[in-house]
């Protein structure tokens, strides 16, 4: 049976976690998932609760996020003009370490929601290099 996503493209999946002799690995992304055309950037980022958030909406870029420790808030609002998923909003709250995909043209956001949270983010392209990279009102409250 196929499942629906609420957004066209979407991709989420839990973090598969590998603990052997006091090393815990994360295994975010690899070439076989094909999630990434190609390589643009990778950053690790520290997000504070409490933090006034936006999303990011991409021209041309995929953006492949990996939450690794905290609680957080992913937000997608899918602005591409001939998907099946036009205008449609997705919030997904997730504790554990998950790995999530932002496709170009749907914009993204995320937002630490009581401690501080690990994550991250792998691109293949860099910010704003593209005139329709931008931010929009996180318009939506939980």
């Amino acid at each position: 049976m196929t499942e629906t996503k609420p957004i066209h493209d979407l991709y989420i999946r839990e973090l598969t976690l590998e603990e052997t002799n006091g090393l815990t690995k994360f295994h975010v992304l690899r070439d076989d998932d094909h999630l990434l055309r190609r390589f643009g950037q990778v950053q690790v980022i520290r997000k504070s609760p409490g933090r006034s958030e936006t999303l990011c909406l991409r021209e041309v870029a995929d953006d492949v996020w990996a939450l690794i420790e905290g609680e957080v808030e992913f937000a997608w609002h899918d602005l591409r003009q001939d998907s099946p998923s036009q205008d449609h909003w997705h919030h997904l709250r997730s504790e554990t370490p998950t790995l999530v995909l932002a496709p170009f043209g749907v914009a993204f956001g995320c937002r630490a929601l009581e401690n501080p949270a690990l994550l991250i983010r792998l691109s293949t392209h860099t910010e704003s290099v593209h005139s329709g990279d931008r931010e929009i009102p996180w318009e939506f409250e939980v």
